[in-house]
């Protein structure tokens, strides 16, 4: 239950994080790349063993982790980039919906339990989520932008799945060096764009926000590896929704708490659904 809650919790300061990026006027691609560059290394001291080229790429979980580190580190930008075309609302909710991926493929691939009150249970999760986000103004996409939040949907559940098919059938007591090569593989890709955009004089360096992804990078880094020894524990189906409403569920108070942010009568709804739904979850 530990690892469960410590992930939850991580995963909720990642945006309480974000939220202070843009507060304080940082870089978002400077803090990521850094952030990966922490998270890494902090993966790699932590594994005691002799690490060397040859263990890594034949490694029986190399080609997935490639995946999954691009993926980390794209389903960000893409989150990024349709808040600003799509629509914060929108895609929040995307995203956040894309526990269905995982959830229902934890009952066809692996043989998780299924009962009808975790069904109902997630599927009022899923409506939760919408509540919970949903402003007075529509919470639909501009057509030329829909695919965004589409995508978005598809690439985090896909992340998701991906991970767990890792822990399921090729983690054995290597998990810190996978993190480890998933986090470089983003960090790479961090430091291509990162370059790029210096280069073409379209960023101009800046410390305070390399410094600030140094805290992003631990709370990262402790919050995937938690969500990877949460998998060791709980099928996907109860842990992904359980997890995801949580976050929902905190980053919704804090935000109205903390933040001055407006809360009305729907997202109070979604709010309370969020508590049902992880009861349900959790009891089916």
């Amino acid at each position: 239950m530990l690892y469960l809650l410590f992930t939850t919790f991580l995963g909720f300061a990642i945006f309480v994080v974000f939220k202070l990026f843009k507060k304080f006027g940082i870089d978002n691609l400077h803090a990521i790349t850094a952030n990966y560059a922490v998270a890494s290394s902090a993966s790699l001291l932590a594994f005691n063993d002799p690490v060397s080229s040859s263990m890594i790429l034949n490694a029986p979980w190399f080609p997935l982790v490639i995946l999954i580190g691009a993926l980390f580190i794209g389903v960000f930008f893409l989150f990024a980039y349709s808040s600003q075309k799509a629509g914060v609302a929108i895609t929040a909710v995307s995203s956040k919906m894309s526990v269905v991926i995982p959830a229902t493929a934890g009952f066809i691939l692996f043989s998780e339990s299924i009962s009808s009150v975790k069904i109902i249970g997630i599927s009022a999760a899923l409506t939760a989520f919408y509540l919970t986000f949903k402003k007075s103004e529509r919470l639909i996409a501009d057509p030329k932008t829909f695919f965004l939040p589409v995508f978005l949907f598809l690439g985090t559940g896909t992340n998701d799945l991906l991970m767990k098919i890792t822990d399921y059938y090729y983690i054995e007591h290597d998990l810190l060096l996978l993190l480890s090569v998933i986090f470089f593989i983003a960090l790479v890709i961090g430091l291509s764009l990162l370059g790029f955009a210096l280069a073409t004089r379209k960023k101009t360096f800046s410390l305070k926000s390399l410094m600030a992804g140094i805290i992003l990078g631990f709370v990262n880094f402790g919050s995937t590896y938690f969500l990877f020894r949460s998998m060791e524990y709980y099928d996907s189906s109860l842990m992904f929704p359980l997890r995801n409403t949580g976050i929902v569920l905190l980053s919704a108070l804090t935000g109205y708490f903390v933040f001055s942010e407006q809360l009305n009568r729907t997202n109070w709804y979604g709010i309370l659904l969020s508590v049902l739904a992880i009861i349900m979850v959790a009891a089916g």
